[in-house]
């Protein structure tokens, strides 16, 4: 069972309330982070370091209290909101840019990993299969040394000095493409696959009839959005996540979209907390799917 399927039913499931107070590890000392926001990370409302090894629940149990159900595998209610399947309003989680498949109780926080949690609205996309707001991961990702990345031009550069391990294969399963969304059709198959479906790809960002569009504030669907000429955004390469990314600037045309990796190789916490991200015709970011300009 899809874990969006157990989340938006965790309010009828009987539940707890807890917290285990924790130390945040020294810098020097090895840690995981968590980090909670609200409407597609537009609202900061947590972030700590935590010790490893240990349950991304009881993790963010040692950050702050929770409220849990499914017999604690998933949150209900923290930091001041609930689960809310009438209203479509819940929590989400993904680990190093990839939405968790396992309820926080079964995902094991390592060295160097971030769990992100965000309350959102759902109702008009109920799953966003990856993001590129923990960039660079899942590129670089802890306990994923080994994992080979195909990259374009100008990221390839930069991923590089963040420790990626680069390839030359165009079909690896973690690749980081930078084009003009026809070119990156044709030369694609999992962005040709995601912009057929955008819904099912997970999209919150996505070129449509010539257009970028992006879902609005509190969720509403993707509609075009003015000035917009590029977007980043990640899909999956296979049929699990966890199984391969693909991260994308497309534009429409290639000058656009090599200014927006510009942009990204210059000042890479743009993507920061971000589903998506669209650009205008100079490369410079707007506001990203969902929330309000920063």
């Amino acid at each position: 069972m899809l874990i969006a399927i157990a989340v938006v039913l965790v309010a009828a499931l009987a539940g707890g309330c807890s917290t285990v107070a924790q130390d945040s590890p020294g810098s020097e000392e090895p840690a995981g982070r968590i980090i909670a926001t609200a409407d597609f990370g537009d609202e900061l409302l947590l972030e700590r370091r935590v010790p490893p090894d240990q349950s991304v629940m009881r993790a963010l149990r040692g950050a702050t209290a929770v409220e849990t159900s499914y017999g604690g595998g998933f949150v209900a209610a923290m930091l001041g909101r609930e689960s809310d399947p009438a209203e479509q309003r819940d929590w989400f989680y993904w680990v190093d840019g990839v939405l968790a498949d396992v309820g926080a109780r079964d995902r094991v926080l390592e060295d160097g990993e971030e769990a992100w949690w965000d309350y959102r609205d759902w109702s008009a996309l109920a799953d966003a299969w990856a993001v590129v707001g923990q960039w660079p991961a899942p590129f670089v990702a802890a306990g994923a040394e080994d994992r080979q990345v195909f990259v374009d031009e100008p990221l390839r550069s930069t991923l590089a000095d963040a420790g990626a391990r680069l390839s030359s294969d165009p079909k690896a399963r973690f690749r980081v493409r930078v084009g003009s969304d026809t070119d990156l059709m044709g030369a694609d198959p999992a962005w040709a696959r995601a912009s057929r479906d955008p819904d099912a790809a997970g999209l919150t960002a996505a070129i449509e009839d010539g257009q970028v569009t992006a879902l609005g504030p509190d969720g509403e669907r993707r509609a075009p959005v003015a000035g917009a000429r590029a977007l980043a955004a990640a899909v999956p390469t296979g049929l699990e996540p966890k199984d391969g990314v693909l991260m994308v600037v497309a534009g429409l045309d290639r000058d656009v979209a090599e200014r927006a990796a510009a942009a990204i190789a210059r000042d890479p916490d743009v993507l920061d907390r971000r589903f998506a991200l669209v650009f205008d015709g100079a490369g410079q970011p707007i506001a990203g799917p969902g929330e309000s300009p920063r």
